[in-house]
C-alpha cells in the first residue's frame, strides 16, 4: 500500500512540475486565452452587425404589399433604407451584357434629380452611368413599381470576415445573393405565383465609419442556383 501511495506521490508531482515549466512558456509566447475570448467575442458582435446590413438591403429591395403593390411614397422610403447601409462615395458595378451594365458611383437622394439622374447609357468598364441612387430608383427590379418582388438570401452563401487593419479601423469582405420571386396573386388560386425573376450576387467591401458598418464597393452578376 505505502508503494502505492510513493507511486502517486511522484506522479503527482511531476505533472506539478510540468505545469510550472508551462505556464511560464505560455506567458513567454503572449498567449492570453482572456484577450482571444475578447477578440472572438468582438469579431461576433462585427458579423451580427453585418448581418443586419444585410437584412437591411433584402427589407428595402422587396415589396412591402404584395397584394396591391407599394406606392410611390414606400417606394421612395424603401430606395432611402436600400442608400443608407451604402457609404457617401461607394460604387456598384453591374456586370451583365444589357443597358443597365456599368458603374453606379456616389450615394444620391431619390428627390433629387442632380443626385439620382436616369441612367447614362454608359456601359464601358470605366463610365459612370449614375449614381447607386440612379440604379436602385431606375434599374433595380425590385424597387420598380411594376414588379411585386421578393428577394431571398441562402444563409449557406452569406460570408462577412470582419478584421482590424492597422490603423484599428474595422472592414470586412461581404459576399451574398439576391434570388428575386414575383409574388404577385395568381387570380385562379388567390396565392403568389414564386416565380422566379432573377438570381444574382453581390460581392464586395464594407467599413466601419462612425461607428455603422456601411457598404463602400461591389460588383453584382448573375448568379445559378445556390446550392451549397
Amino acid at each position: 500500500m505505502k508503494s502505492i501511495f510513493r507511486r502517486m506521490a511522484a506522479l503527482l508531482s511531476l505533472l506539478l512540475a510540468g505545469a510550472l515549466l508551462t505556464a511560464p512558456a505560455i506567458a513567454q509566447s503572449g498567449a492570453d486565452p482572456a484577450n482571444n475570448w475578447r477578440d472572438e467575442d468582438e469579431q461576433l458582435a462585427q458579423m451580427a452587425e453585418l448581418e443586419q446590413l444585410h437584412a437591411t438591403f433584402h427589407a428595402a429591395v422587396s415589396v412591402h404589399d404584395p397584394v396591391n403593390g407599394d406606392s410611390p411614397t414606400v417606394i421612395t422610403q424603401r430606395i432611402r433604407d436600400a442608400l443608407s447601409i451604402w457609404a457617401k462615395d461607394a460604387e456598384l458595378t453591374i456586370v451583365n451584357t444589357t443597358a443597365t451594365a456599368g458603374n453606379y458611383i456616389g450615394n444620391g437622394d431619390p428627390d433629387d434629380p442632380a443626385s439620382c439622374p436616369p441612367p447614362s447609357g454608359d456601359t464601358t468598364a470605366t463610365g459612370h452611368q449614375g449614381t447607386l441612387c440612379t440604379f436602385f430608383k431606375y434599374v433595380s427590379g425590385g424597387l420598380q413599381a411594376a414588379n411585386k418582388f421578393v428577394s431571398l438570401s441562402p444563409a449557406f452563401k452569406t460570408k462577412f470576415v470582419p478584421v482590424k487593419d492597422d490603423d484599428g479601423q474595422w472592414k470586412s469582405s461581404v459576399y451574398f445573393e439576391c434570388h428575386y420571386f414575383d409574388v404577385s396573386l395568381n387570380p385562379a388560386t388567390g396565392q403568389p405565383f414564386w416565380t422566379a425573376k432573377s438570381h444574382v450576387s453581390l460581392d464586395g467591401e464594407a467599413e466601419k465609419i462612425d461607428g455603422r458598418w456601411l457598404l463602400t464597393h461591389a460588383s453584382s452578376s448573375a448568379v445559378g442556383v445556390p446550392v451549397p
